[in-house]
């Protein structure tokens, strides 16, 4: 009965971990990082409207941009 339920654990930790990192775990803490400074700043109602949008922004382009340059990838030149 204990290893089934060490396993059940374990599959349920599996899933979520890729589920919520995936194959980008800089989302994920861009993500992590962006709820806490809204829960920071939810007093300041200008710095949320700027700061969050911006800082989401720049997670996207630098997750595209690690795609895009990371080792092992097909760029258009070697086709």
């Amino acid at each position: 009965m204990t290893a089934a339920v060490v396993r059940g654990i374990r599959a349920f930790g599996h899933f979520w971990w890729d589920f919520l990192v995936g194959d980008t775990p800089e989302l994920f803490l861009a993500m992590v990082v962006l709820v806490g400074l809204a829960f920071a700043l939810r007093t300041d109602r200008t710095a949320d409207i700027v700061v969050l949008p911006l800082l989401a922004i720049v997670a996207l382009v630098g997750s595209a941009w690690r795609g895009r340059v990371r080792p092992g990838t097909r760029h258009d030149a070697d086709r």
